[in-house]
């Protein structure tokens, strides 16, 4: 179940990055011998829920086509330990699945998914969920509640950061927690690296740093702390830092590492399942047909 809920969190973050993109008839998608990647960035990130850091892993091309995502967490997972987003809305999954009527042997398996049809023909049991979702304000009233990740300034400040150089950017915040008002300064530093990162943040570096879904869809708005990585070009996302008065201060995300990389991923010996241009109903109907 935990898996399931796993993979299906990584569709709803795919479906928000292409849903403001026009719909493209689908075409033929040829799984190539190897996925390439040029650079390769390590975040440590800090969760008040965590005993101590845990790290991330971005793998990225030079131009931005595709990139991959990877968690000590996910290494672990045999059904899906490897997972490759594109630029076009696709989502390309390497693991492991039972032979079927083998249930005790195993094969590798690459699925390909298509993030725009998966949604194909679900209008109806979307709106039917939407009406049994407690009601909110609608979206456009929501956009214009004021974002504390908004209206971020460049403080001139800079410092070296694996050859790049960090630009810091920073805003006082107030905010209530539990009855109490909390104040500091919350500071994020970006570099202008030599590749393509926006994936990064159309995949929900929001849910990262700890910005859910609402300020994902506010990056749009005027220095939005994570909108700085969409509206700058090669814009890198290297520390977020925060200092509250009388309180508490620290990182609470950092890069630890930026290097090139000859970084393959191999789709020798995969078994291709191509859902290319299928809603999630016709795959999961497929993949039920096959055990």
């Amino acid at each position: 179940m935990k898996k399931q809920c796993t993979l299906m969190l990584m569709i709803i973050a795919n479906v928000l990055r292409i849903n403001a993109q026009e719909t493209k008839p689908v075409e033929q998608y040829k799984v190539p011998a190897a996925y390439s990647f040029d650079y390769k960035v390590v975040y440590e990130v800090d969760r008040e829920d965590k005993k101590g850091p845990e790290t991330m892993s971005y793998y990225f091309t030079k131009n931005g086509d595709y990139m991959s995502m990877e968690s000590p967490e996910m290494e672990k997972e045999k059904d899906m330990n490897f997972m490759i987003s594109t630029k076009d809305g696709l989502m390309i999954t390497f693991g492991e699945e039972p032979v079927p009527k083998k249930q005790d042997q195993r094969r590798r398996v690459l699925k390909v998914m298509d993030m725009h049809s998966m949604m194909k023909g679900s209008a109806e049991t979307i709106a039917a969920l939407a009406k049994a979702m407690p009601k909110k304000d609608p979206v456009d009233a929501e956009k214009k509640k004021p974002n504390p990740m908004d209206n971020f300034v460049k403080t001139g400040r800079t410092k070296q950061v694996f050859g790049y150089i960090a630009e810091e950017y920073s805003k006082e915040i107030k905010k209530e927690e539990n009855g109490k008002m909390h104040e500091g300064t919350m500071s994020v530093w970006y570099a202008k690296v030599d590749f393509d990162p926006e994936m990064m943040f159309t995949m929900g570096m929001g849910s990262m740093a700890g910005g859910g879904a609402q300020s994902r869809m506010n990056q749009n708005h005027p220095n939005n702390m994570l909108g700085l990585g969409l509206t700058q070009k090669n814009y890198l996302m290297i520390e977020m830092d925060f200092s509250e008065k009388g309180g508490k201060s620290g990182t609470g995300m950092k890069v630890v590492s930026i290097e090139k990389t000859n970084f393959n991923k191999s789709t020798e010996g995969y078994l291709i399942k191509n859902y290319a241009g299928m809603s999630m109903r016709e795959m999961m109907e497929k993949e039920s047909a096959e055990r």
